[in-house]
């Protein structure tokens, strides 16, 4: 019998597919191409923010584009491949402009405009879920910005990577909770900008009159201002900036 490969064992280079951006550079041009990979990537994001990401599929999008449906296979492999071409399409690093000497800017302006692209397109919290890879040319220049200003502090290699991605973590679930907020606050007809406060008033009555949550009851019965987004999402990148440098030593 002839050996078999483990489950855990490491795939060989050549099992390795090759990625879209790989294949977008190495790909001799065709007369037969209608479309571009931009193109697609416009229509799709457009699809998605107009209808939502589970709106969007292969047929609609090919209808949109005015081709046959296994015309964008010869553009795409897969639905992941699509969310990777809108993903990097929403991601500019073009407008990141924090000098890279001061590393605490530059974080907290990559941070932000995370935050303000998931509120944009209310779909890349769904997608960045779905898709495997996100080493998309935008997402690379992104990561090459935040690298360079941790570069000349006294930090290791897998330091850099855990700065990274404990920011990233925290800028999208922040990012994401409030995109899932806003979406429940306009399903429910309070509107995405919509006190919060509505959505919670019949649980909130309920805990108060339960009595079995007197700390939290305390709070509700002192006065609780209405949720600023935006000020706790900037809250939060400021305490984690602080924390990492206290844990790093920078």
């Amino acid at each position: 019998m002839g050996k078999t490969k483990s489950a855990g064992a490491p795939a060989k280079e050549a099992d390795v597919p090759r990625s879209i951006w790989e294949r977008l550079e190495t790909a001799p041009r065709s007369g037969r191409a209608t479309l571009t990979h931009p193109q697609i990537a416009a229509a799709a994001v457009a699809l998605a923010d107009a209808e939502g990401l589970e709106a969007l599929s292969m047929r609609k999008l090919a209808e949109s584009l005015g081709v046959a449906t296994m015309a964008l296979y010869r553009y795409v492999d897969s639905k992941d491949e699509l969310l990777e071409l809108m993903i990097d399409a929403v991601v500019d690093p073009s407008v990141l402009t924090a000098d890279l000497g001061d590393w605490r800017a530059v974080f907290r302006e990559i941070a932000t405009r995370h935050r303000e692209t998931s509120l944009a397109h209310p779909w890349l919290v769904a997608a960045q879920a779905q898709v495997p890879n996100l080493l998309t040319p935008a997402r690379n220049e992104v990561a090459e910005r935040m690298i360079g200003a941790l570069d000349p502090l006294p930090l290791t290699g897998d330091q850099k990577m855990q700065f990274i991605r404990a920011i990233d973590g925290f800028a999208r679930g922040a990012s994401g909770a409030e995109v899932n907020r806003r979406m429940m606050m306009e399903r429910r007809g309070y509107g995405p900008d919509g006190d919060v406060r509505l959505l919670l008033r019949g649980s909130m009555q309920w805990l108060l009159r339960s009595g079995r949550y007197p700390r939290m009851a305390k709070l509700v019965r002192d006065g609780l201002a209405p949720v600023d987004s935006a000020a706790e999402f900037e809250i939060g990148v400021d305490a984690m900036l602080d924390g990492l440098a206290v844990r790093f030593g920078i």
